[in-house]
């Protein structure tokens, strides 16, 4: 049996992933305008999501670095709230190696969404990270015999959806991508009573290999509005 964490123990990896998250919003915002949208737009054009930069220039890590970049702190709080009590919650029950494979396939995935959306829209946020995990403790708890949606869990995730379609300014496609992403890696990760090592390696890579994938191709269907 492979398990690399158990309920007892700390969340390392979801604690790590807040604190770059927050020291990147440190970085590139101006503090000054925290009230408001204050990502800076150097860091916005250089580092965010968007087609014609990955397909015409090759700008292929914009696929990462578009999911720890915020508008403002809002956004940053709402994404980092929920990454906190979900991260934690999933983490503590496969480990913090499966965890961090389920946050990077689920991020390739809301990437890909993204872009197969709004190829010429500049995209941030953590949203497709956070919507993959909480489709992820979805179908881990149920494979493992517990009724999430006793918890209010199922009825979260319908909400947000929802939300998704009805907030302006909200990418619909990186909200989906990542969530079935999410759903994916949980079937990947399956129960943790049947878990093991080779499993993982056979399954996580290629989900995470063809969200990468795809999102190249996404990217490739951004039109230039001059021509």
């Amino acid at each position: 049996m492979f398990t690399d964490g158990n309920y007892n123990t700390a969340a390392p990896a979801t604690v790590a992933l807040i604190g770059i998250n927050c020291l990147l919003f440190l970085t590139t915002h101006d503090m000054t305008l925290i009230g408001s949208a204050s990502l800076e737009r150097d860091s916005l054009v250089a580092w965010a999501t968007y087609g014609f930069p990955i397909d015409q220039l090759g700008e292929w890590w914009r696929l990462v670095s578009g999911a720890f970049l915020h508008a403002d702190v809002r956004h940053l709080l709402l994404n980092m709230i929920m990454l906190f009590l979900l991260g934690r919650r999933l983490e503590r029950q496969i480990g913090w190696v499966v965890f961090t494979a389920v946050c990077t396939t689920s991020m390739f995935w809301g990437s890909a969404g993204a872009l197969l959306a709004a190829p010429n829209t500049a995209v941030v946020g953590a949203s497709g990270v956070v919507y993959g995990i909480m489709a992820a403790v979805l179908v881990v708890e149920r494979s493992s015999g517990k009724d999430p949606w006793s918890e209010g869990l199922g009825t979260l995730i319908i909400v947000n959806v929802v939300l998704s379609f009805v907030i302006p300014g909200i990418s619909v496609g990186g909200h989906l991508g990542g969530l079935v992403g999410g759903l994916l890696c949980g079937w990947a990760a399956g129960d943790q009573r049947q878990r093991s090592l080779s499993r993982m390696w056979t399954r996580f890579p290629p989900l995470a290999l063809a969200g990468f994938v795809m999102g190249l191709l996404a990217a490739k269907t951004w039109l230039n509005p001059l021509l």
